[in-house]
């Protein structure tokens, strides 16, 4: 006796399952880069509102001067803790969908196996060789997915570095820049 089509429809009812679930996870993490945003550019309109109020009511060159040179260092640091947390928040959201993703890829491969397994057992003489070569074809996606996976985490941490790298250096550059007015010797 075949179970086949209870397996298919098993396997149809999960896939299902896990596109809800894997929908849920997509939809919670956009929904979290929307409400950063928009905090983002609230607080982004209130400085240039409190900036141009501040532009508006100075009366001395050399005070306008000093407003540029002092509006620089806390601008630069508001955009690299902004692509800090935007960098956090796609961190946090990968990872959740990696996880999520090697925890069904694992549990689907052991259905399957498992099939593999039944029909070996209830098929016709001479399935056993299609068997193996479909455990066989199931070995060699796992470990291309292995390799994948590995490979996305190790672009992940080189990219963690490189952002760190990039905004400390922009604020080491807002930190070092003269004030404006004042001319380096040449």
């Amino acid at each position: 006796m075949y179970k086949f089509p209870e397996q298919f429809s098993t396997l149809n009812k999960a896939s299902i399952d896990s596109f809800v679930a894997f929908a849920g996870i997509t939809s919670t993490s956009a929904e979290r880069f929307v409400e950063f945003q928009l905090k983002a550019a609230k607080a982004a309109f209130e400085d240039t509102v409190k900036s141009v109020r501040t532009v508006a009511s100075i009366k001395d060159p050399q005070e306008f001067l000093q407003f540029g040179s002092t509006a620089l260092q806390p601008a630069a640091e508001k955009a690299v803790a902004y692509a800090r947390q935007l960098y956090a928040l796609a961190s946090e959201s990968q990872s959740e969908i990696t996880k999520f993703v090697d925890e069904h890829v694992t549990e689907f491969n052991k259905q399957v196996v498992s099939y593999l397994d039944d029909a070996a057992k209830t098929g016709p003489a001479g399935s056993d060789v299609a068997v193996a070569a479909a455990k066989s074809a199931v070995a060699a996606a796992n470990q291309a997915y292995d390799v994948f996976t590995k490979a996305g985490r190790q672009f992940a941490e080189v990219t963690e570095t490189t952002v760190q790298a990039v905004a400390n250096a922009g604020i080491r550059a807002a930190n070092t820049t003269p004030p404006a007015g004042k001319k380096k010797a040449a």
